[in-house]
This record gives C-alpha cells, sequence and structure tokens, in this order.
C-alpha cells in the first residue's frame, strides 16, 4: 500500500528557501548625486602643447548603493546627458582655450564629444572600465586633452560640465536575475581644471676666441642666445658669473686652464661697452611666441686685451644664460 506524505511542508520549505535567496540577493538601492572636481596635473604650455598632460579620471557624481550592476532579464540603464559652460572647452580667463574629451571609459570610445549621451550602465562601458559584478554603482569620467592642442598663455583653465542622469536600477536580485527596480533621475556638477605655468626654451651655443699668441690679440665674439617663451609672456635674459669668477662678473670674468692660470674676459650687451651680468638683466623687446627658440638675444664677448698674458693653454669657463618670467 502505498505511503503518502503531506505537501504542506514540502511547499513551505521550497517557499522559506525562495525567500532566503531572494533576500540573500536584496538590496535597498539608493542613489545620490554630488558636485565633484576633476583636476589635471598642472603643466607648463609647452606640455600642453606637446599633449604631455597626462589622463585624469574622477567620479562622475552619482552613486548608487546597494545596486546589482550585471543582472539578467532586466532592461537597466544609467543614462547620462552631457551640458558643457564652454562647449568641452577649457577656458582661461586671458582669452585662451583648450579642446578635451570628456568620456565613459579611459580610451575615449564612449565620449560626449561623440554622443550627447551616454549610458554608463550599458555592458559594453562596464566592461571597458573593469566594474562587471559590482554590488553598488558609481560611474567615472576620463578627461583627457584633445589631439594637437593649440599654443596657449599660461593661466588657468575651467570648464564645468553638468550631467543630467536618468536611470533604472536593480534593486533585488536573484540568481542575477532582476526581481526588483528603482528608476529615478538626478544631476551633477562637475568642474574640471588644468593649471598652465609659464615656461621657456632656449638655446645657447659655445664661444670660442680660438687661438692667439697674446691676450690683447684675441678679436671680439659677437653672436647670440636664441630664446623663446610661453605666448604672451614678458621675460628678462642676463648671464651668471661663471663658475671661475668668484660670484661676480665685474671688473672681468675669468677662464681658468686648470691649473690657476687665468685668462680675463667678459659678455657685454650688444654696444659692447655694457657688463651683461645678474646685476644688468633685459627685458626682451618682444614677448614670448610659444613656438620655436628664435627670438635673438645678441651679445658681445671680449677678451681684456691690457691684462699680461698668461702661459699658453686651452682657458675655459661655464656661463648660465638665466631667463625671468
Amino acid at each position: 500500500m502505498p505511503v503518502r506524505l503531506p505537501c504542506t511542508p514540502l511547499i513551505r520549505l521550497v517557499l522559506a528557501l525562495l525567500l532566503a535567496c531572494g533576500f540573500a540577493g536584496a538590496a535597498n538601492a539608493t542613489c545620490t548625486f554630488s558636485s565633484q572636481a576633476l583636476n589635471f596635473t598642472s603643466g607648463s604650455t609647452y606640455d600642453v602643447k606637446a599633449a604631455a598632460v597626462a589622463q585624469i579620471t574622477g567620479p562622475a557624481g552619482m552613486t548608487c548603493t546597494g545596486s546589482t550592476v550585471n543582472v539578467l532579464g532586466a532592461s537597466v540603464y544609467a543614462n547620462g546627458s552631457a551640458t558643457s559652460v564652454n562647449g568641452l572647452m577649457l577656458k582661461g580667463s586671458n582669452g585662451g582655450s583648450i579642446p578635451y574629451m570628456l568620456s565613459a571609459d579611459p580610451n575615449n570610445v564612449n565620449s560626449f564629444n561623440k554622443t550627447a549621451s551616454i549610458n554608463f550602465m550599458s555592458t559594453a562601458v562596464l566592461s571597458l572600465v573593469n566594474i562587471l559584478g559590482a554590488t553598488s554603482f558609481t560611474p567615472v569620467l576620463y578627461a583627457s586633452l584633445a589631439a594637437n592642442p593649440p599654443n596657449i598663455p599660461a593661466g588657468t583653465y575651467t570648464d564645468t560640465v553638468t550631467i543630467n542622469w536618468v536611470y533604472q536600477i536593480c534593486t533585488v536580485s536573484v540568481a542575477l536575475a532582476c526581481v526588483s527596480t528603482e528608476n529615478g533621475t538626478g544631476s551633477s556638477v562637475i568642474k574640471i581644471t588644468l593649471v598652465v605655468s609659464a615656461d621657456c626654451r632656449i638655446s645657447a651655443p659655445n664661444v670660442s676666441f680660438n687661438s692667439a699668441p697674446l691676450a690683447s690679440q684675441f678679436g671680439a665674439v659677437s653672436q647670440a642666445v636664441l630664446v623663446d617663451c610661453s605666448l604672451n609672456s614678458s621675460y628678462k635674459v642676463s648671464f651668471s658669473a661663471g663658475t671661475v669668477a668668484s660670484g661676480s662678473a665685474r671688473p672681468w670674468r675669468t677662464m681658468s686652464d686648470g691649473n690657476n692660470h687665468l685668462l680675463q674676459y667678459n659678455i657685454y650687451l650688444a654696444d659692447g661697452v655694457t657688463i651683461w651680468d645678474t646685476t644688468n638683466p633685459q627685458q626682451s623687446a618682444t614677448p614670448g611666441t610659444g613656438g620655436v627658440t628664435n627670438q635673438m638675444q645678441s651679445y658681445v664677448a671680449k677678451v681684456n686685451p691690457a691684462q699680461i698674458t698668461p702661459p699658453a693653454g686651452s682657458y675655459t669657463d661655464t656661463v648660465n644664460v638665466i631667463i625671468t618670467f
């Protein structure tokens, strides 16, 4: 005679297991929105021009705690639409502008420069930023200077981006299947800043007096250092006293043969009379262009003809070209 078992305990057991599984994957998701800042590492105008400013990343201003990111059987999304005050340009009070990329991934595949709206919860974006499988959702932004940035003056460059969010997230999941969702809207404000410093470039050829049997027979050398500084920046040029002189270029700088023998000389302005040293820096006649180092700063170098000729040998000194800006 077959034995029949009552079904009620089994039903209760299965139901209890389902409830346990359901609550194990349950989460009361809460989405909040905040203002954020993305600050590029400071660099010079030449760094900007050379595209040598590193990409930065930071929060996009939306955080959903307790949400399940990758689930099956649910239409989940977090669509962000960006509005830039400067049209995705970093602008300075000096009138300069630097275009930049603002994206949901480091490779700029999903970029606000290409589309008005990005689903930060799409599988494509989540896989690119490596947050598949997370149990909370905090989208990030990547900012990088656009290719071929312009020649700009020094200054602080900023943009403000408002991201308007429309979302539907999973709040309760069972075995990667979503059984409950939450939707809503919000906005976050992102301020992006790049501080650009002034800089200069110098090309300074060596000076050679060639050779002569007597100190009085060395000829004057007329040549120039080539300088350029950041666009629109003013700068001054001077020459150090040299490594052999005891801290002063007056009345003479000196060269040495390395055996305590000295040869007196000096560096003058283009007039060949006025000593050019750190006490007499010269203002550049034109401001920097931020381009090639082609602004000539002409000078004259002379050996003191009245000195007693030192022993024959090779005499040298090292002088620094000093640019203040």
